[in-house]
């Protein structure tokens, strides 16, 4: 199994309602998707100072089931669309377990 995390900090200025779409377009893709065995996503809690603000955590059954959600159209616009215009920066690492 691979686990996919990835960890966003977002612009100051992101209003709620920015947040609640960007969530959408992150649930929307990852219910879509075939070939994950589980996903997790949302907001930080806010219970440290200085953490990201949030993050996704998906499973695969192998490392081509990562590198072909990684690469897939759908996922590079969510991406482009939602993600890289409120970001300031991301954090992110696969691992096996």
């Amino acid at each position: 199994m691979v686990r996919h995390l990835a960890l966003f900090k977002f612009r100051p200025d992101l209003d709620p309602a920015e947040l609640a779409a960007i969530a959408a377009a992150v649930e929307e893709f990852l219910s879509g998707y075939r070939g994950l065995v589980k996903a997790v996503h949302g907001a930080d809690l806010g219970l440290r100072e200085g953490n990201y603000d949030y993050a996704v955590s998906v499973d695969f059954e192998s490392t081509e089931d990562y590198l072909a959600y990684a690469g897939h159209p759908a996922h590079l616009e969510m991406i482009a669309t939602h993600l890289t215009p409120n970001m300031i920066a991301r954090s992110a690492l696969q691992l096996e377990f």
